[in-house]
């Protein structure tokens, strides 16, 4: 490139601009033709530094009491910017601390290789600068979160995001212009599109939008039909030692636990019956059910379907054991990843909004970019490939397919989700999620191909997922979104794209478009009608709400104040809905009187915003009715209110839908069973008790690997969260410098996991520990990458973090658990389905929130052993354990045979001695839990 740029990054106290202050400096100039210089140097703070960045910085208090002040290098650093280009990742955070620090503007052209990355390389998992470098295989010149690396490895990157744009033709140019305006990085697009107007004059420039790979069939390279097995038997022989599976796989090894599931997987096939496997973790479960699936939907010809909770693990099955059977089968097959609409990209609403796309933010721009150069990488358009920043997350909804009507769609032969479903109808083996499962059952299976073979996995959460999908919910987010896809002020919709295509419509017949066009100018005054009624019902549900968390609509409410309101509020929002459907039906009749292709687009899109009506005024009755039993209403908070109902009891609806419906379904998770019992599991699904199970233990070995301790006296039961935040801060941060970090932490509670982090942080500062709290520090994804690139971390998560964290060697050591994870009081779910039991002469808490807990206590408890190589303790500080007689039904459901529990001093003294290899006394027989007190041994 011609322009001489300068990589600039800067170390500093904190993040604050404002109050924080530069503690590093370090700029490389860099031209075409000539040697790299660099300047840098240390500043002097006026403020202390925190240990926490001089540990991540490897800056000594020494370097920095040597150093000058920053405003001394003032005209020194602005002599080697001069008028170059500035450089750097998240390059805004170094120019605000710039700008303050020296007391200067700075209006160079910026070019932030944040953005840049996004953009040439949107497939990429993360986005902090050592993460690209390793991707990319960069030269780091040394340790990175010091300013002269940091930089340098910025111009690197740079470079790297040149040379992969200089790759592709002017199509992109063009495409991407729309996008450019009034965007900082606007100057690399055009000084790369000079460059490669000069490099390649006659490379071809593509025409089309999704340049894809052309295939001639829908699963290419498929190899030879291969020999199928006659035998059941098979299944196990091929994972067997020295089976076929081992013979081809280098590494792998087989397990009896594995070759038992798989076995009993094959035979509910062949007998088309149901079954619930436990397996515990390391059963290598994925493996178990595949084999057979793969083996009977060949045998057989009829597909199987595999249901999981995550995406994750769904993405696993596709990319890591799939391909490991595709090379080692005997046989070939078929498999296919099946999302919901609003996971594909949508290339009919990507050109709406490219011809209009309204007021973009700059992080809308830098996805709208993304999105361009990974249409050119792309097979599947799923979203999940993409970054999922702010940006993308404001602009996917205006260009995912979730309400298009691919059958009349003039772009359907470019369609992703319509390859995918395609695909699907020919696969022998469909991955799928649970709202995938009980969409194709709310719609009276529209959605999937036909199946009668299934295996769901995760399947713990499969009664939760039913209440969420079978269930409804109206926020004004919903209904704002339906009405910008019809009319909005600016930006793309359905009314400026008739508008601006009225000359296609002149094949309607004489006086038809004047009639269509007349009734067509009624839409923007009718959803402005409903947007103002929306955001009156909503406000009103908001001061219901107040501060609450969540409410529970119940008849009783009826004779409050706000009923008669809400009430009247809901029945106008209803009407102007009713209105607006009706205009649309109106609309969709004109031009069904016609049979010109050219209406077949408009037609589809009328109707389905139609149904989009339809179906909003189906929730809006549903959610007013609070004298229906069967269901339970209520509103809960997230950014603004959001107004819900589903039904109390969703086991007959399973029964008839999917146990009755199918021939096998196979269900699976490493927590099932409570004190080696199903009975919950099944009568929750409504299964008939007799139903086939099995439990395939894990092939770890518990009590060698791990300590399972529970602390006496920490908790305090009068308090409302059963302890004092800085007893669990304390006792923590001893656990923690023990283990020199590397310590999960659970809570049942958000707002104790944040009083526990204030007394926490502190603490462990002192002694080099980084404090990692969930919601405090980063979100889920970005604090779990730090905790595994920094052991010498204590990582507080609560909720999300009770399960799907596999976290394998000395990374993670020790789990804490505050708190037995019983659901919190006044939840209007569990408080629905809990009345609905106690009607039923049942006990809500023996049949409803103890089981619930335990099962998310194995969860909690599972996290620290995920390989036979870990070693570590749980360490539990809810003592009601010991101590109420439920405690033993949480006991017995643990894959250990022995826990110690003592006071605070006994419990640091015990793991002080485990840690040191001492000895510890292990209850040889299986299956008995041997409570061992400290002081009796």
């Amino acid at each position: 490139m011609k322009e001489e740029i300068v990589a600039v990054d800067v170390e500093t106290t904190g993040l604050d601009p404002n109050h924080d202050e530069i503690i590093e400096f370090a700029a490389w100039r860099v031209r075409e033709d000539a040697s790299p210089e660099v300047l840098h140097f240390f500043a002097r703070p006026t403020r202390p530094v925190p240990e926490r960045v001089l540990r991540l910085t490897g800056i000594s208090r020494e370097e920095l009491e040597r150093a000058d002040s920053l405003l001394a290098h003032r005209e020194e650093i602005l002599a080697f910017l001069g008028n170059s280009v500035l450089v750097g990742h998240n390059l805004s955070f170094d120019i605000n601390m710039l700008e303050h620090g020296l007391k200067v503007h700075l209006d160079n052209p910026v070019w932030d290789t944040l953005d840049l990355s996004r953009i040439f390389f949107p497939s990429l998992k993360y986005y902090r600068l050592a993460s690209i470098a390793e991707k990319l295989h960069l030269d780091t010149k040394g340790r990175l979160h010091r300013a002269q690396e940091d930089a340098w490895v910025a111009a690197r990157v740079l470079e790297a995001c040149w040379q992969k744009g200089l790759e592709y033709d002017l199509s992109l140019f063009r495409q991407a212009s729309v996008w450019l305006e009034g965007w900082s990085g606007r100057g690399f697009f055009a000084s790369l599109e000079r460059t490669v107007r000069r490099r390649f004059p006659d490379r071809p420039i593509r025409t089309d939008w999704r340049p894809g790979r052309a295939q001639d069939s829908l699963f290419p390279g498929t190899k030879p039909q291969g020999n199928i097995p006659a035998a059941a038997d098979w299944v196990g022989r091929f994972l067997s030692a020295p089976g076929t599976l081992a013979q081809g796989l280098p590494g792998y090894e087989s397990r009896p636990g594995q070759v038992l599931m798989a076995e009993k997987v094959t035979k509910s096939l062949v007998r088309s019956e149901h079954v619930v496997i436990e397996a515990g973790t390391g059963t290598g479960k994925s493996l178990a059910y595949l084999t057979p699936s793969l083996w009977w939907a060949k045998k057989t010809g009829h597909k199987v379907v595999i249901a999981t909770h995550t995406i994750p693990l769904q993405e696993q099955l596709a990319n890591k054991d799939v391909p490991i059977l595709e090379s080692t089968l005997p046989f070939s097959f078929r498999s296919q990843v099946l999302k919901g609409k609003n996971n594909y990209f949508c290339l009919r609403n990507w050109l709406i909004l490219n011809q209009n796309p309204g007021e973009l933010s700059p992080e809308e721009r830098v996805a709208g970019l993304s999105i361009l150069t990974w249409l050119r990488e792309t097979e599947t358009g799923d979203a999940q490939e993409l970054p999922q920043s702010p940006g993308f997350r404001r602009l996917w909804p205006r260009i995912n397919a979730e309400n298009c009507n691919y059958a009349r769609c003039p772009h359907s032969g470019t369609c992703f989700f319509l390859t995918a479903k395609q695909k699907a109808e020919d696969a022998d083996l469909l991955i799928i999620n649970h709202s995938l499962l009980f969409s194709d059952i709310k719609t009276g299976g529209n959605v999937l191909p036909e199946y009668h073979y299934a295996v769901v996995d995760e399947a713990h959460h499969l009664y939760s997922s039913a209440l969420e999908h079978l269930g409804t919910e109206i926020s004004l987010e919903k209904i704002s979104r339906i009405l910008d896809g019809i009319h909005r002020p600016a930006g793309p919709c359905l009314y400026a794209g008739i508008k601006a295509n009225s000359s296609r419509y002149s094949v309607l017949a004489h006086g038809v478009w004047e009639r269509f066009a007349a009734r067509l100018e009624d839409v923007p005054g009718q959803c402005a009608s409903v947007r103002e009624q929306a955001r009156g019902l909503f406000q009103l549900l908001a001061d219901v709400l107040g501060e609450n968390q969540s409410l529970r609509l119940v008849p009783s409410h009826q004779s409050e104040d706000w009923w008669g309101v809400l009430k009247v509020q809901a029945e106008n929002l209803s009407g102007r809905l009713g209105d607006l459907g009706q205009t649309f039906a109106a609309l969709e009749d004109l031009t069904e009187r016609e049979e010109a292709s050219e209406l077949e687009t408009l037609r589809a899109e009328l109707g389905e915003n139609f149904r989009l009506l339809e179906s909003l005024l189906a929730d809006l009755s549903t959610c007013m009715d609070v004298e229906e039993n069967g269901q339970v209403i209520w509103l809960e908070k997230s950014f603004a209110p959001v107004w819900k109902s589903t039904p109390v009891d969703v086991s007959a609806i399973l029964r008839e839908k999917l146990f009755d419906r199918l021939e096998t379904v196979i269900l699976t998770s490493a927590t099932l069973s409570i004190a080696g019992s199903f009975t919950h599991f099944l009568t929750e699904l409504g299964l008939e008790t007799a139903t086939a199970t099995l439990t395939v233990d894990s092939p770890f070995d518990y009590d060698r690997q791990m300590q399972f301790y529970i602390v006496k006296g920490l908790m305090d039961t009068k308090r409302c969260e059963g302890f004092l935040a800085e007893d669990v801060a304390e006792f923590t941060a001893e656990i923690a410098r023990r283990m020199g970090g590397r310590t999960l932490v659970l809570f049942t509670s958000h707002q104790f996991l944040r009083a526990t982090h204030r007394a926490l942080r502190e603490r462990l500062e002192r002694v080099g520990i980084e404090t990692l709290g969930q919601g405090i520090d980063g979100a889920r994804s970005a604090i779990l990458e730090e905790f595994r690139r920094n052991p010498r971390s204590v990582l507080l998560g609560a909720n999300s973090f009770w399960e799907g964290i596999d976290i394998t060697g000395e990374t993670l050591s020790c789990v804490i658990l505050v708190k037995l994870p019983f659901c919190p009081p006044g939840r209007p779910l569990m408080e629905a389905r809990a009345e609905f039991l106690e009607r039923q002469g049942k006990n809500a808490f023996r049949d409803l929130f103890l089981p619930e807990a335990i099962i998310r206590f194995k969860q909690g408890f599972g996290r620290l052993i995920r390989s036979g190589e870990d070693r570590g303790a749980v360490i539990l500080f809810d003592s009601r354990i010991t101590e109420k007689s439920y405690g033993r039904l949480f006991l017995s459901s643990l894959p250990v045979a022995t826990h110690v529990r003592g006071d605070r001093q006994q419990i640091i003294r015990r793991l002080e001695a485990w840690l040191g290899g001492g000895d510890f006394p292990n209850d040889p027989k299986n299956g008995t839990l041997k409570a061992v007190r400290l002081g009796d041994v």
